[in-house]
């Protein structure tokens, strides 16, 4: 309980500007989105009088927290870690990097990719691939990818240091033996429903 501790929360709004706002916007000189992006993550819109250059974090920030960053923001995000480096901790929260297909540059591809480290995942597992199933990870353990049966908790059918593969999860689910109880649980409650 250090009372000599502060708080300070900063928000970057990706969401736009309001409508009156765009209004004004309208009216002045027409960019394409290349132009816009640019403008807006380096800082550059001269147009818009209200711009307050690129975003930077405050001197001494122990730790930044981005909620949900898109593909605009890991470049944003990407030149804070270069700015700050290992001094400051940088959390992504559902930031779902395995979604982003193209990082931008080689750079950024393996800070995001190697050198973020994912805490806490739960999510689907590739249901093509081991259907019914779930991937789970907390920080420092295992990767975990469980069989959901229709009844009861998850069983664990593969563990191991680094995520699942999505052949890894084929070939473990392939491997699964549901037991003759369990597959006349399933099967019950498939008629019931």
């Amino acid at each position: 309980n250090d009372a000599g501790a502060s708080c300070r929360i900063m928000a970057m709004n990706r969401r736009g500007k309001s409508k009156a706002d765009k209004k004004k916007k309208k009216a002045t000189k027409a960019k394409g989105f290349a132009a816009k992006l640019a403008a807006e993550v380096e800082g550059n819109d001269n147009d818009d009088p209200s711009s307050g250059g690129p975003f930077q974090l405050p001197p001494k920030t122990e730790v930044a927290l981005f909620v949900a960053p898109g593909p605009k923001e890991l470049v944003v995000i990407e030149k804070i870690c270069n700015e700050v480096g290992m001094g400051t901790l940088v959390v992504l929260l559902n930031a779902r990097l395995d979604k982003v297909k193209n990082f931008g540059t080689d750079s950024a591809t393996k800070l995001f990719t190697e050198d973020f480290e994912p805490v806490f995942c739960l999510s689907a597992a590739p249901q093509e691939e081991a259907p019914s199933c779930l991937m789970y990870r907390a920080f420092p353990g295992d990767w975990v990818l469980a069989r959901k049966p229709k009844v009861g908790q998850p069983k664990t059918i593969l563990s191991q240091g680094t995520k699942p593969s999505r052949e890894e999860c084929k070939e473990a689910y392939d491997a699964l033996e549901v037991g003759d109880l369990e597959k006349n649980v399933e099967d019950f409650v498939d008629n019931v429903a």
